[in-house]
């Protein structure tokens, strides 16, 4: 029998010779860690800020970028580590003419140097290669992407560690490449957790990135008060919290140091989330001892009866469905029955 020939160089003894790139630490000029926001924000790099929704993530960011348009100090710094520099704002959750313009305004920022992508229907993801341009044509020192899962590109998903890491590699790259700090804004799981377990997504989100952030209230905090606590830092030590107030009479107000952490944030939001629960329980059952002996009562009835014993109307309409309550409307008035 004839032997089938085998062309293999391995087989055949042949080494194939690959010529691999290499740079000897030698020739690495070591360089100092620059600051956007000194223990927060480094500049070359991504970081990200995690909250639940409402608690106030986006204001904060617009505050950064008036900041940073206007060239002043961020909170805990004497000076500002940077001249008035440009900004781009990458938001998908708040329409620019009626949110973002009016904060910017609120917040004495220079808009000439704020900057959004007009994306021409043509959704811009974490990895378009606009977003790199558009740094570079203003020379741009803070770019905010809000929020992540807003901006995935259609393949990838933030649940696993193959999407993730390239994601993240790429606007490591485009950071370092642009002199920019770019801040990545994402939502937090809920339940009980650490932090670095609650961060929407795969918990390579939190292990690829250097510096993260957790944004929300606090036992101990007065109600319109959030705290912005660190829970990752690579670069340097850990930053001391920062706070801020925000309500409807005094807007966006920077307030000062705390000892708040991020598992006490992320324990509070827990903790509302629970009572938040046991609300809701208490008003059904108010719903089922109210409807479970008539045909029909009122919506306005019901709404004023559960207000007297003090249940929110918001409150009222969570447990609506859980109580197996309908509602129709009848001559011009809506009614509620079991």
């Amino acid at each position: 029998m004839r032997k089938k020939k085998n062309d293999s160089k391995a087989d055949s003894g042949v080494k194939t010779f690959i010529d691999v790139d290499m740079t000897s630490a030698a020739d690495i000029e070591s360089q100092p860690i620059s600051w956007l926001w000194p223990s927060f924000l480094p500049i070359g790099t991504v970081s990200i800020l995690f909250g639940e929704g409402g608690e106030g993530k986006s204001f904060m960011t617009i505050a950064l970028a008036a900041a940073v348009s206007k060239g002043l100090p961020l909170p805990g710094a004497d000076v500002a580590t940077i001249p008035p520099s440009d900004v781009i704002i990458i938001n998908a959750e708040n329409p620019w003419p009626m949110v973002i313009r009016p904060r910017l305004d609120m917040l004495g920022a220079d808009c000439s140097r704020i900057h959004r992508i007009n994306d021409g229907g043509n959704r811009l993801t974490l990895t378009d290669e606009r977003i790199e341009a558009a740094i570079r044509k203003y020379n741009v020192r803070l770019t905010i992407i809000d929020p992540i899962q807003s901006h995935l590109p259609s393949s990838m998903s933030m649940g696993r560690a193959e999407s993730v890491r390239p994601m993240l590699t790429h606007l490591e790259n485009v950071a370092e490449r642009t002199q920019s700090s770019i801040l990545l804004v994402g939502h937090v799981t809920k339940g009980n957790g650490k932090a670095q377990h609650r961060g929407l997504g795969s918990i390579d989100i939190i292990n690829s990135v250097p510096t993260v952030m957790y944004l929300g209230r606090a036992d101990g905090l007065p109600r319109d008060v959030r705290a912005v606590a660190q829970g990752k830092n690579n670069l340097a030590e850990m930053a001391v919290a920062q706070t801020f107030r925000l309500n409807k009479t005094d807007g966006f107000q920077w307030i000062g140091e705390s000892d708040v952490t991020p598992d006490d944030i992320l324990g509070f939001n827990a903790k509302k989330s629970k009572e938040a629960m046991s609300k809701v329980d208490e008003a059904a059952d108010f719903l089922m001892d109210l409807l479970s002996d008539v045909d029909s009562v009122a919506a306005t009835e019901v709404i004023e009866l559960a207000d007297e014993a003090g249940i929110s109307k918001r409150t009222l309409l969570r447990a609506k469905d859980s109580a197996g309550v309908t509602s129709k409307r009848v001559d011009g008035h809506w009614i509620w029955s079991l």
